[in-house]
């Protein structure tokens, strides 16, 4: 029986793993393939309401993490760790194993470990650490092994040191599925809409919701088109004048150095132009 094609994204907060590649995890979704994402942390230290305990956040949160999902039509899954104190330890490594092979992804996606947050630094060296001895049968003995390590991608991002991002697969993306990410943004309300805006823009905390969507989707849609503009060239290259020029939006993705082999399906839905 044909294993159904499965891909995990997984972020160290509960709005990383759908907002940064929401463009690609809906392709693959209309596709058949199963999507299921994960937060590492908590959650529970993104705000400065004083008034908030982290267990009311952490609840929060996992709501909000958990309507995205359904968005997505997958599970999204947010561990115990404490927002803000991931550190890279054997127990979290093994905890990672244990959930990557019970998945069993094709595909996995993550950040760099290039990034201002240490969380997010945590989380990909995580990954990374897991990912060769996902097919280690002495490690995590009670829970089987992977034949192969997954593909490992990293998404976008802008950090320059020690070197910049590269976009090793380009994904493009209709207005539509930017549309779909502005959606997904908007589930974490405690974050887009009240976080974000603290403490040069809180003016904007007041602000009718209809207002903060658009400047949202404004900010995503002006982000991504800019990409989109700055890899015109490479895109050319890829899909010839005509069929580059009728794309508005990107995702990019690098190849993790520790990366198992890149599913060819995965690769035409991820290439395909909408």
């Amino acid at each position: 029986m044909k294993k159904d094609k499965r891909i995990l994204s997984i972020g160290a907060h509960p709005d990383d793993a759908d907002t940064y590649c929401g463009g690609l995890l809906s392709k693959l979704r209309d596709k058949g393939w199963r999507v299921r994402l994960l937060s590492v942390t908590d959650g529970s230290a993104g705000t400065y309401h004083a008034e908030v305990t982290r267990e009311e956040l952490k609840l929060q949160r996992r709501s909000e993490a958990a309507a995205s999902g359904r968005l997505l039509g997958g599970r999204y899954d947010v561990l115990d760790y404490p927002d803000g104190q991931l550190q890279v330890t054997l127990e979290a490594r093994e905890h990672l194993i244990r959930y990557i092979r019970t998945f069993a992804p094709d595909v996995i996606l993550t950040n760099r470990t290039n990034d201002y947050h240490a969380d997010h630094r945590n989380v990909s060296l995580l990954v990374q650490d897991a990912s060769f001895l996902l097919t280690v049968p002495k490690i995590c003995p009670d829970t089987p092994y992977l034949e192969d390590t997954p593909a490992i991608l990293f998404w976008g991002d802008d950090f320059m040191k020690p070197y910049p991002h590269q976009p090793d697969i380009i994904v493009p993306l209709a207005d539509e599925r930017m549309d779909l990410k502005v959606k997904l943004a908007s589930c974490h309300e405690c974050q887009y809409f009240d976080w974000m805006y603290w403490p040069h823009h809180t003016e904007r905390i007041e602000w009718p919701r209809e207002k903060q969507v658009a400047m949202l989707s404004e900010r995503y849609h002006a982000g991504s088109q800019a990409e989109a503009d700055r890899l015109r060239g490479k895109l050319t290259e890829l899909y010839g004048v005509e069929s580059a020029a009728k794309i508005r939006n990107v995702e990019t993705y690098e190849i993790s150095e520790y990366s198992g082999p890149i599913d060819e399906e995965f690769l035409t839905i991820a290439k395909s132009v909408e």
